[in-house]
C-alpha cells in the first residue's frame, strides 16, 4: 500500500521532498521505479508486493545475482487472492525471499475486532529471535533430512508433529502460512526495534530458506488516533457549512430506494470506506457488506446476491474496479445478471494521484454487450439515476460520479425519479455549435456556454446522460441542426466520444464530405517538467476548420504524468478549454486564444 512507500522514501534520500508529494516533478503519491533507483517496481495499491517480490527472486536465481528481496505488505490488503496466489505459488518454487507481514490490528468485521489480540510478550519474542535463529533452521534442516532417510512415513509425521507444535507455540493463524509453504516467524513487536533488528538480521543471515514470513505487529500511535478524533470533531462542527458530496447525495438516495424496496443491498469493496457510506450502514446494518480490499470477491458476490432474488448496489471506486474486470466480464455482464455497479471517485481525483485516477471505466464498461453505462450532471440526476438503476432487473447497469461537492446547494433530495434508458437531453438552445457532454463535463459546458454568449455565439448544450445505449436521435438532431459538433468527456480515449464517433460513421453523418481526424493531443507523450496544461489547449486549437467533429478527452498520457496543480488546472479551465475550442472551429482562433490566456 502506499503509506508502507513514504518511510521507504525518507530512508532513500528523499526526506527533503516529502512536503512535495504527488507532484510529477518531485515526488509521486507511491513507489516509481522511475522516480528512484530505489524503487525496484511502482506500486499505488495493496496486495501486489509478495508476486512483485517473487518474480524478482526468480530472476535473481537465474541471473545468479545475489539480492535479497523484501516484500512488505498491511494485514489490510491480506482479504485480496492475489496475495494467497502469490503465497502459495513462492511456497511451491522455494526462492529465498522475505515477506514482512505489517499486522495493525484493524479489521473490517467488528466479531474479529472483539476476539483476543495476538499475543506480544516476552515468550513470544523468545521464540521469535530462536525461530529465526542459525541454529535452530540448522538443527531443523537437519532433522528432516534425518527423516527423510527413515523412509516417508516417518517423514510426514515428523512435519506433522513440527507443524502442531509450532501450532501450539504461535498466534491463532500461523499455521495457515506454513501450509502455503512459508517459514512463519512471529509475532515480532515492531515497535521494539531492537528485537526486529535481531530477528531480521538472522533472517538474513541465512543463504538458503527458501521464503520466510516475519509476522510484526504494530499499533497506530496513540498521537494519531487523537488527532483524526479532534480533526472528526472540527469536520462534524463544520459540516453544515460545506457543501455536500456527490457520495452523500447518493448514499442519501440509496437509503430513500432502500426504505422502499426490502431487496435492495448494498455491496462495498475497496481501500476504507467512504465515510458517507455510514448513513446506509446504520440504517440497515444487515443489507450492508463492507469486504475491503477484495473487489474481485465484491463482484461476484453481488451476483450471487442477485441470482438469490436482491437488489445488489456494488459501489467501488473507479480504479479499484479495475482489479475485478474479469469478474464484470463472466460473473455479471455475460450472464446478463442485473448488478448495479456504483463507480465512485470517477474521472480526475486531483490531489489523490495518478493511481487513483480513474479515467477508463467508461472505456472499459462502455465496450460490453450488456452493459447500460450513464453518469449524473448533478445530485439530482444522480438520485434519479439511482431509482432508474433500482427498477433495472434485466441487465446490469453502471452509474459513475465525481470525486468533489455538488454543483448547487440545494435542499436534501428525497427520491429520485426512474428516468428513461438511453435518452438525453437539452439543456440550452442554440444555432451555432453544439456541445454534447457526458457526466460532470456537462457542468463544465454550460460554463461554457455562458463565456460564449458574452461573444455572442449561440451555443446549444445536450446532457446525454448514457453512454450506452447512446441516444442516437439526439446525435442525429444536433448534427442535423448545427455547423459543429463536440462531445466532451472526463475520461480516456475510447469512450464516450468514441461511441460517438462510431456511430456518426455507421449513420452516414461523415459521408458528404466532412472529414475526421483523430485528437491530436491524444497521441503526444509530453516532457512533464515542460508542457502543462495551457499546451494541450494550444494544440487542441490547431485544427482544420472543415473538421465538423470534434472530441475532448483526457490523453492518457496526460493523466498518467501531470501533476497534481496540472490536473486540478485543466478541471478548473475546461470551460475556457471548452469554449476556445468552440471558437476555433468558428475561425476565430485570435479570440480563442485571448480567452486562454
Amino acid at each position: 500500500m502506499e503509506e508502507h512507500t513514504y518511510p521507504h522514501k525518507l530512508l532513500t534520500g528523499r526526506r527533503s521532498l516529502k512536503h512535495l508529494v504527488k507532484q510529477i516533478t518531485t515526488l509521486s503519491n507511491g513507489k516509481s521505479h522511475i522516480e528512484s533507483m530505489y524503487d525496484p517496481i511502482g506500486a499505488g495499491h495493496g496486495c501486489s508486493s509478495i508476486s512483485a517480490g517473487l518474480g524478482m527472486a526468480v530472476a535473481r536465481d537465474i541471473k545468479g545475482k545475489r539480492d535479497r528481496i523484501v516484500a512488505v505488505i498491511s494485514n489490510e490488503t491480506t482479504m485480496a487472492g492475489q496475495v494467497y496466489e502469490a503465497m502459495s505459488n513462492a511456497g511451491y518454487l522455494d526462492s529465498n525471499m522475505v515477506v514482512i507481514l505489517n499486522d495493525s490490528l484493524n479489521s473490517l468485521h467488528p466479531k474479529i475486532e472483539d476476539t483476543s489480540a495476538t499475543p506480544i510478550n516476552a515468550l513470544s519474542t523468545t521464540l521469535s529471535k530462536l525461530q529465526s535463529s542459525k541454529l535452530f533452521r540448522r538443527v531443523r534442516e537437519f532433522a528432516k533430512a534425518l527423516t527423510k532417510q527413515f523412509g516417508r512415513g516417518m517423514h510426514e509425521w515428523a512435519a506433522k508433529i513440527d507443524e502442531y507444535a509450532r501450532g501450539l507455540l504461535g498466534p491463532a493463524g500461523s499455521t495457515l502460512f506454513e501450509e502455503l509453504g512459508l517459514y512463519y516467524i512471529g509475532p515480532v513487536d515492531g515497535h521494539n526495534i531492537d528485537d526486529l533488528i535481531c530477528v531480521l538480521t538472522e533472517v538474513a543471515s541465512l543463504d538458503s530458506m527458501g521464503p520466510v514470513l516475519v509476522h510484526v505487529i504494530t499499533k497506530e500511535d496513540q498521537l494519531v488516533e487523537m488527532k483524526r478524533s479532534q480533526t472528526t470533531s472540527v469536520s462534524n462542527s463544520h459540516q453544515r457549512v460545506r457543501p455536500p458530496t456527490l457520495g452523500e447525495c447518493f448514499v442519501e438516495a440509496l437509503v430513500s430506494e432502500a426504505q422502499r424496496d426490502k431487496n435492495i443491498v448494498a455491496v462495498h469493496a475497496g481501500k476504507g470506506m467512504d465515510p458517507s457510506l455510514d448513513l446506509f450502514k446504520c440504517n440497515f446494518p444487515d443489507r450492508f457488506f463492507d469486504v475491503g480490499m477484495a473487489e474481485q470477491h465484491a463482484v461476484t458476490f453481488s451476483a450471487g446476491l442477485s441470482c438469490g432474488g436482491l437488489k445488489p448496489f456494488c459501489i467501488i471506486p473507479s480504479t479499484f474496479l479495475q482489479r475485478a474486470y474479469d469478474q464484470v466480464v463472466h460473473d455479471v455482464d455475460r450472464q446478463k445478471i442485473p448488478v448495479r455497479f456504483i463507480i465512485s471517485r470517477a474521472g480526475l481525483v486531483g490531489s489523490d494521484g495518478p493511481t487513483q485516477c480513474g479515467a477508463f471505466d467508461v472505456t472499459f464498461m462502455s465496450c460490453l454487450p450488456n452493459m447500460v453505462v450513464m453518469a449524473p450532471s448533478d445530485e439530482v440526476e444522480l438520485a434519479n439515476m439511482v431509482a432508474t438503476a433500482a427498477q433495472i432487473d434485466d441487465r446490469p447497469v453502471c452509474l459513475r460520479y465525481p470525486k468533489g461537492a455538488v454543483a448547487a446547494i440545494r435542499d436534501s433530495i428525497s427520491c429520485g425519479v426512474p428516468i428513461e434508458i438511453g435518452k438525453g437531453r437539452v439543456l440550452v438552445e442554440g444555432k451555432d455549435i453544439a456541445l454534447l457532454a457526458y457526466g460532470s463535463m456537462v457542468q463544465n459546458c454550460l460554463r461554457a456556454q455562458s463565456l460564449l454568449s458574452e461573444l455572442g455565439v449561440e451555443v446549444t448544450v445536450a446532457d446525454a446522460r448514457f453512454c450506452k445505449p447512446l441516444d442516437i436521435d439526439l446525435v442525429r438532431s444536433l448534427c442535423k441542426n448545427h455547423v459543429f459538433l463536440v462531445t466532451v468527456e472526463e475520461s480516456s480515449i475510447g469512450g464516450f466520444g468514441s461511441h460517438v464517433a462510431q456511430f456518426l460513421s455507421l449513420d452516414g453523418q461523415l459521408d458528404a464530405g466532412t472529414k475526421q481526424r483523430l485528437d491530436p493531443y491524444g497521441q503526444l507523450s509530453p516532457d512533464p517538467c515542460k508542457h502543462t496544461a495551457k499546451l494541450f489547449v494550444f494544440l487542441a486549437l490547431q485544427l482544420d476548420r472543415f473538421l465538423k467533429w470534434r472530441p475532448i478527452t483526457l490523453p492518457d498520457t496526460y493523466i498518467e504524468h501531470a501533476s497534481a496543480e496540472e490536473q486540478l488546472a485543466v478541471a478548473g479551465l475546461s470551460s475556457n478549454h471548452i469554449a476556445a475550442t468552440a471558437l476555433s472551429l468558428l475561425g476565430r482562433n485570435r479570440e480563442a486564444l485571448l480567452l486562454m490566456c
